[in-house]
């Protein structure tokens, strides 16, 4: 089956996703949409344009789970700051290891 421009909208159109990775997805997609729409310009339709264009799309779904996995969004970073216990004041910390040291003596 030869891949249509249709085909490739509908594969490198970005999933949905938070407005936060949103843009970041939107971009690797319109670039990787304009390569598969190169191939599919330049290659004849055979065996070689469709692996070419399914490697594109492999790409671009390695970059989104990458974006998905590692990338730590400001309201992330927040929440997880909220989420942090109160660091102890160092008086605190002292009566603490004085109350489990023993006695020198």
């Amino acid at each position: 089956m030869a891949i249509t421009t249709a085909e490739i909208a509908r594969r490198f159109t970005p999933p949905a996703t938070d407005p936060e990775r949103a843009a970041l997805k939107a971009r690797i997609c319109a670039k990787a949409a304009e390569l598969a729409l190169l191939v599919h310009e330049l290659v004849p339709g055979s065996r070689e344009q469709s692996i070419a264009v399914e490697a594109i799309e492999t790409a671009v779904s390695f970059a989104h789970h990458g974006i998905d996995r590692r990338l730590t969004t400001p309201t992330e970073r927040i929440a997880a700051r909220a989420a942090e216990p109160v660091p102890a004041h160092d008086y605190d910390r002292a009566a603490a290891e004085a109350a489990v040291r023993p006695d020198p003596l």
